[in-house]
């Protein structure tokens, strides 16, 4: 049986695991990230006791924030999140839901968000350390104040190199799935290391990882466009 090898945290890998299981693959599953909270700081709770609205674009950031943050500042925020899993986070710790993206993408949230409320608000937007600054600019440009802060930092630990490495050239990898840039970034340079010649077929999750992957010159196929 063909495998293929899924790179995001195990908890994040049920859909994808069904999915590709009901393809006929069987799955392998490496996390290539670790996720590690930072202590929030002074302008952590400024910058959020300044803003309406809270974006939210995983349930890791949510899982995040509500370690940081104290209850009584929620009741008068509002809260958009990019899908259902981060929406889960919110109403296990009784928050509500004010917004939320039709496409858990976070370009596809922005968007949406913001075709929606045109008048210029405040917003803060908590995030990891290798969070790109996609959409940003454009809300600010819609008159909208955001703020960040990073509020976790994605790590790729030498534990998760050498069981990629160990499983590249001992395994017969079929395919890789990829959900992040940095993922496909970290899967690239690892597979570099190996020696092998032959790229497994790759699969991606949104529009931005298939960009970062076609500029190094490889093909991808999207999941929601399984080839």
């Amino acid at each position: 049986m063909k495998n293929i090898l899924l790179t995001r945290l195990i908890e994040d890998n049920q859909e994808d695991r069904v999915f590709f299981q009901g393809k006929g693959f069987k799955t392998v599953e490496i996390p290539l990230l670790t996720l590690r909270k930072r202590n929030a700081s002074s302008s952590f709770e400024k910058k959020l006791n300044q803003c309406e609205w809270v974006f939210l674009t995983s349930q890791h950031a949510a899982e995040f924030f509500f370690q940081n943050q104290m209850s009584d500042q929620l009741q008068t925020k509002k809260f958009a999140v990019i899908g259902v899993k981060t929406a889960q986070v919110l109403l296990a710790h009784h928050v509500a839901v004010d917004f939320q993206a039709l496409v858990p993408t976070k370009q596809t949230m922005f968007e949406e968000w913001s075709s929606r409320f045109m008048m210029p608000t405040t917003i803060f937007y908590p995030k990891s350390n290798l969070a790109d600054d996609l959409g940003e600019a454009e809300l600010m440009a819609k008159g909208h104040c955001l703020h960040t802060s990073i509020l976790y930092d994605n790590v790729f630990s030498e534990n998760s190199q050498r069981r990629l490495k160990k499983c590249l050239v001992e395994e017969e990898v079929s395919a890789v799935y990829l959900a992040s840039p940095s993922l496909w970034q970290r899967f690239l340079s690892v597979f570099m290391e190996t020696g092998l010649t032959k790229m497994p077929k790759l699969y991606c999750l949104g529009s931005t990882t298939q960009q970062a992957i076609a500029r190094d010159g490889y093909e991808v196929c999207m999941k929601e466009k399984y080839c």
